[in-house]
């Protein structure tokens, strides 16, 4: 490929990841994911209240929302086998050259 046709492939890419970017934030996507999370709270607040009106045991972990997002994927585990597999050669290689060289200095 030409320089200029890699230039204009990456530049228009960009352009068309900005411009997604872009009109999701302006149709509110991201403010309404934030307006259900509040509204979730406000119920579980509400709910708080009732309890605590009809005077039952009251235990925060009850109305705490617990998010927990798994980033996991098939990209991530490969990089972590990548990153894994590097340290280890790496490893074995310094710890063979260090061997090497501290048998030449004692000699």
């Amino acid at each position: 490929m030409k320089p200029d046709k890699i230039f204009k492939f990456v530049f228009f890419l960009l352009l068309l990841i900005y411009l997604t970017l872009y009109f999701t934030g302006i149709a509110g996507y991201y403010e309404y994911k934030n307006y259900k999370k509040m509204t979730l709270t406000n119920e579980q607040i509400e709910k708080f209240e009732e309890d605590v009106k009809s005077g039952k045991e009251v235990n925060v972990e009850d109305y705490i929302t617990k998010e927990k997002k798994d980033y996991n994927n098939k990209i991530s585990d490969a990089g972590k086998k990548v990153s894994f597999t590097i340290s280890n050669t790496l490893s074995k290689l310094l710890t063979s050259t260090f061997k090497h060289i501290s048998k030449f200095i004692t000699e």
